[in-house]
Order: C-alpha cells, then sequence, then structure tokens
C-alpha cells in the first residue's frame, strides 16, 4: 500500500494519533504557543480546505430550512437533553462539566468530516452557520438554568469568526488554486491528526486518574456518543434516509464542540469540571474512527463508483 493511500485513510490516520497523544500527550507548549491555539490553527485551516472545493452561490438558509431544523434539533434538543441526563449521575463540578458539554453547539469539525465522509457539504455548512447564531442564545441560557452563571456571547462569537466566517472568506481564494481532492484530503486528514494530538494529548492526564470515576465517566460518554448514534442511524437508515443526508446528521446529534466547553469548564468552573469533557473529546476521537470505519466507509462508495465506470 502506498504512503499516499494510508495518509488517505482517515480512521487509521485518527487512531494512530491517539495512540500517540495517550502514550505521549500533546505538542510541547512555549510561553506564546499552547495546545490550545494549536488546536484553533489546525482547525481553522481544515475549514479552509475543506469548503474550497464547494460552490457557496445558493446557499440561502431558505433553500435549507428543513436540513436546518433537523440539525438544530439533533445538535441543541437531543444531544443537550442526553447529556443534562446524564450529569445528574454525577456531583459537583462533574456534573457542572456535563453541564456545560451539553450546552455548546456541534464541534465545528462536523463541516471537514462531513467533507471526508462525502456527506451532505452544503446542508453541514449552513446548518453549522445557523447553528453557532442559535448558540448565542441557547449557551447562556442552558448554563444560568442549570449552574446558576450565564456565559458570555463573546465566547461564541469569536469561535464563529475564527472558524466559520475566515475559513469560507480564505476559502474562496484557495478555490483559484485548483486543489486536487485527494490531496485536500490527505491535508485534513493530517491536520485532523494534529488535532487530536492538541485536545487528546494534552488531556491524557483524565486516564491515570481515579479508576472507579474514569470508568463511570467512560460507560456515560460511550453511551451518549455511540448509544445516540447509533440508534439515530439505525432510525434514520429504517426512514430511507440517504446515506449523504444521514452523515451529517449524525455528527450533529453526537458531536459536541469539547474544546470550547473544556475551555469554559476551566475559565468558570475550574480543573475538575473539564474532567469528564476530557474524557468525551477521547470518546468523541474513537467514535469519529468508528463511524468513518463502519457506518460510513468511503471505500465502499469508491470501489460502488469504480464497478459502476467499469460496467458501463
Amino acid at each position: 500500500m502506498r504512503v499516499r493511500d494510508l495518509l488517505g485513510n482517515n480512521s487509521l490516520v485518527l487512531a494512530v494519533a491517539l495512540v500517540i497523544a495517550l502514550i505521549c500527550g500533546g505538542f510541547p507548549e512555549t510561553e506564546h504557543i499552547t495546545n490550545k491555539d494549536i488546536a484553533m490553527v489546525s482547525l481553522c485551516l481544515m475549514m479552509c480546505f475543506s469548503l474550497c472545493n464547494i460552490k457557496l452561490t445558493g446557499l440561502n438558509p431558505k433553500n435549507y430550512s428543513k436540513d436546518i431544523l433537523k440539525a438544530f434539533f439533533l445538535c441543541m434538543i437531543l444531544g443537550l437533553a442526553v447529556t443534562v441526563l446524564i450529569s445528574f449521575f454525577f456531583e459537583g463540578d462533574i456534573r457542572h462539566g456535563w453541564i456545560l458539554e451539553a450546552a455548546v453547539p456541534s464541534a465545528v469539525s462536523v463541516i471537514p468530516f462531513t467533507a471526508l465522509l462525502l456527506g451532505n457539504m452544503k446542508s453541514s455548512i449552513v446548518s453549522s452557520t445557523v447553528i453557532y447564531f442559535a448558540a448565542l442564545v441557547m449557551t447562556p441560557l442552558v448554563t444560568l438554568i442549570f449552574l446558576g452563571e450565564a456565559i458570555n456571547p463573546q465566547t461564541l462569537l469569536e469561535y464563529i469568526a475564527i472558524l466559520i466566517i475566515v475559513p469560507l472568506i480564505v476559502s474562496r481564494f484557495m478555490r483559484r488554486l485548483h486543489i486536487p481532492p485527494a490531496a485536500g484530503s490527505i491535508t485534513i486528514n493530517l491536520l485532523f491528526a494534529v488535532l487530536v494530538i492538541a485536545i487528546a494529548g494534552s488531556n491524557n492526564y483524565v486516564f491515570f486518574g481515579e479508576p472507579v470515576l474514569l470508568l463511570s465517566l467512560l460507560i456515560a460518554a460511550v453511551l451518549r456518543t455511540f448509544g445516540v448514534g447509533i440508534g439515530l442511524n439505525a432510525y434514520l437508515k429504517k426512514k430511507g434516509e440517504p446515506r449523504e443526508d444521514r452523515v451529517p446528521e449524525i455528527l450533529f446529534a453526537t458531536h459536541k464542540n469539547t474544546g470550547m466547553a473544556g475551555a469554559l469548564a476551566v475559565a468558570l468552573i475550574g480543573d475538575a469540571a473539564a474532567i469528564p469533557i476530557a474524557v468525551c473529546m477521547t470518546v468523541d476521537i474513537v467514535w469519529l474512527i468508528y463511524v468513518s470505519k463502519f457506518m460510513f466507509p468511503v471505500s465502499k462508495i469508491k470501489n460502488e463508483e469504480i464497478q459502476s465506470a467499469s460496467a458501463a
């Protein structure tokens, strides 16, 4: 197998990155560059490469109202409710960490991962953007109700500017470079690996703490992510939902912005509140590997395309 094929295998790249992160930790930090900074830059670049082959003309939210409503329900109603329910099985700052995980919107990486899995990109872009603006109200409201303290919407506005608006603009200039799709996919995979090492690696200390607490958090995180994701996918398949639409819908329901939740936990509550979020980060990465390898394998689609071309 060629190196290009290995680098193009997103489940393999993510798995290797996760092992490195858990064993070696995150990247070395300096006074001016932290793992959080590295994660933000890698995510911003991922967004740029994910969007550069997408035509943004005709992306009127009115044309995607049904997709937006679905995404909002899956992320800010279903995903939020399940996570809040889980929080009641824990106490103190650990419970507060689950509340913050529930309150944040879906991960911005839903968009590049939708691209990697050949899902409905236009729906993913429009729905993600609307969800983030809706979160300006929803996230402070949820934290106010359950924690008694509202999050400053400025944090969310910064995420929208850096991780959505800037990549949208930069990607318009990148379109002129005519980057081959295969090269773009490999670049996104490598940037995902950097993101995994920066996030999971900088939080690997969680897996060397209290074993009973760790086990309970792992079980809760697996049920929240794998349970909801597998159950939802089975339901959508039974309804006859097309594969390309199921990809972003499953991601909206299961893939929260744990980076934002972790930063908010440390800033508002303390390090203990970040523990369940760090566990969720790791489970999320394993979930993405599972989704790309077993639920929505791209290799299966490519083989079908080759067979169709041969038959023609």
